[in-house]
């Protein structure tokens, strides 16, 4: 059981708007042919010349590039419930039992160097996944026996029924591996820590990495590209900007097409400027959460308490949600509503955790007594400390000891920065010491791939199966190499229920009862507090270019964000 969607890089990103600053570099769709996008994923994020898709650390990964140049078999629709589109296959299949998927791989899939995509291209590549976990960034379950190949068609089998899996399997990105006849051993990915050129780059999507430099990435169209027909867009750009101010003023001045961006008072700063033209889209696609970190790895895992369910629980029943949402968010993203984290998309499956958290926040007479009886007790500073054996064994404290932790987010990310800076005024108003840190980009991915973080808040799967959601947060991290649950949160029962959770299908009674086992986990536990449905940030232009996912046309993920990019590229015309 493992990822469903892909992450998305820069969920939690925002723009704040300062007129008259210096962009960090001129390069922009004003000064580019009329074929040429420019797109900006992630702000302050160091370009390196490493393209390695199996890289979590990669610039391509890191600035959601990835889907340019390498394709899933499917494209699904996360707006929309059963809904894909085919593209490296034609269909895909999975068998009455569930133990097996099938694909019938297109014959027009072509890598970039010419050479076919065959089945037993896909083969290699889910073997290869199967048998290195390192390079499993897709967090798909590892196989009972190696792929079988027949013609064009590759079938998967698996030890245990994998129904809510279909879409995480036909998600997966088809990159290069041993064995693939016609690709040169350069091109192959071997590793997650290989270094990977632009020069080296040979993909399976539309575009391929054409100049690398520290202030521009650039990727050209790909002649041998015949899934759809000849894109308009020929070039995308990507420029590199160091701060949010940059960005926003090359989105005003039409430097940039397409940004994945929460812009606060968005009409105003932005759609007034040109109301013909410039536009937004943010529906709700995952689950923003605090993530708690419950690892010794923890740098306060001495004094932050956060071991203890119980007070992970008092910290989630404290926060005002509403607040972050009108402040944090400016309104473009509602407060979560349901303590299982489940989004409105997956609203069917709540059940009885329909509504249950206090969008406002508990008051604070609420969280002390919920505190005390937990075995919390208000030290001579003011703050809650461990106070009896019972707290002291939930959390491995020593008794007196002050409960303490930070919650860790980029500077660039200033919805997130103006989130944990109101999380943690308001829990210090209830006697929880928590501070708030502001760190880079870059370093904030490192210390969550390293879990050197006590909390940080963060978006989730997404997607319309609960499953994606669930597994993201709760699947234990040895199964995927640490690309899931951040925080190290082992359960046994959590582990249980999402292996019979992928085993039943969607909408039957099994399918409902394990939904509700993974919800009362999050209830109880609180691995994760749920905070806000996030958007997916979606900032475009159409000045030069038509065709954009719009509330109208729903076709796919919205934003630059994503690892189905090219379904959306591939999908714009001249405006």
């Amino acid at each position: 059981m493992k990822n469903l969607w892909p992450k998305l890089i820069v969920a939690g990103s925002v723009l704040t708007c300062v007129i008259g600053g210096a962009a960090s570099t001129t390069v922009g769709a004003s000064s580019n042919p009329a074929t040429t996008l420019t797109e900006e994923t992630n702000v302050g994020q160091i370009f390196t010349n490493n393209f390695n898709p199996a890289d979590s650390q990669s610039v391509s990964t890191q600035m959601a590039t990835n889907g340019l140049s390498y394709e899933p078999l499917i494209m699904f629709n996360p707006l929309k419930t059963n809904a894909s589109t085919p593209w490296l296959a034609s269909s895909e299949s999975v068998s009455p039992t569930g133990l097996s998927v099938t694909f019938v791989i297109s014959a027009k899939a072509k890598w970039s160097n010419g050479a076919p995509i065959t089945a037993r291209d896909v083969a290699n590549e889910f073997n290869a996944l199967s048998n290195n976990a390192s390079l499993d960034v897709f967090g798909v379950p590892s196989l009972a026996r190696p792929a079988t190949v027949s013609g064009n068609s590759v079938t998967l089998t698996y030890p245990t029924p994998e129904f809510s899996n279909e879409q995480a399997i036909g998600s997966v990105l088809i990159f290069p591996f041993a064995g693939d006849p016609g690709i040169p051993s350069s091109a192959l990915i071997t590793s997650g820590t290989q270094n990977l050129s632009a020069s080296q780059v040979i993909g399976s999507g539309p575009y391929v990495p054409a100049s690398y430099s520290s202030q521009l990435i650039s990727y050209k169209y790909n002649p041998h590209w015949s899934l759809t027909p000849k894109p308009y867009v020929q070039t995308v750009n990507i420029p590199y900007y160091a701060t949010n101010q940059a960005a926003t003023e090359a989105l005003i001045a039409h430097q940039l097409d397409w940004a994945g961006n929460d812009i606060p008072q968005v009409t105003r700063t932005y759609i007034a400027m040109d109301p013909s033209h410039d536009h937004f889209y943010y529906p709700p696609g995952s689950t923003v959460t605090l993530w708690f970190n419950v690892s010794p790895s923890a740098p306060d895992g001495r004094t932050d308490c956060l071991g203890d369910p119980n007070f992970r629980k008092a910290i989630s029943m404290a926060i005002n949600r509403s607040q972050l949402s009108s402040i944090g968010e400016t309104g473009y993203e509602q407060p979560a509503t349901s303590s299982s984290g489940l989004t409105p998309l997956q609203s069917a499956y709540l059940g009885s955790f329909a509504n249950n958290l206090n969008t406002k926040g508990a008051s604070a007479s609420t969280v002390k007594s919920f505190l005390q009886q937990a075995g919390y007790a208000i030290d001579s500073r003011g703050y809650f400390a461990v106070s009896t054996k019972a707290a002291s064994t939930a959390t491995g404290l020593a008794a007196k000891t002050e409960c303490s932790f930070s919650i860790q987010d980029p500077v660039a990310y200033s919805d997130y920065t103006e989130d944990m800076q109101l999380i943690s005024s308001q829990l210090k108003a209830d006697h929880v010491n928590v501070s708030a840190v502001g760190v880079s980009t870059g370093q904030w991915n490192s210390n969550i791939s390293t879990r050197n973080f006590d909390a940080i808040i963060r978006w989730g799967a997404g997607g319309s199966n609960p499953y994606s959601q669930f597994e993201n947060w709760l699947d234990d991290p040895a199964n995927t190499s640490g690309s899931t649950d951040f925080g190290d949160y082992v359960n046994p029962v959590a582990q249980a229920a999402l292996i019979k959770l992928a085993a039943s299908q969607v909408g039957t009674a099994a399918f409902q009862t394990n939904v509700n086992t993974l919800s009362g986990i999050m209830t109880n536990d609180v691995p994760e507090a749920p905070l806000l449905y996030g958007a997916d940030w979606d900032v475009y232009s159409t000045l030069r270019f038509t065709g954009w996912v719009t509330p109208k046309d729903p076709y796919g993920y919205p934003g630059p964000g994503g690892n189905t990019i090219a379904l959306v590229v591939t999908h714009l015309t001249k405006a």
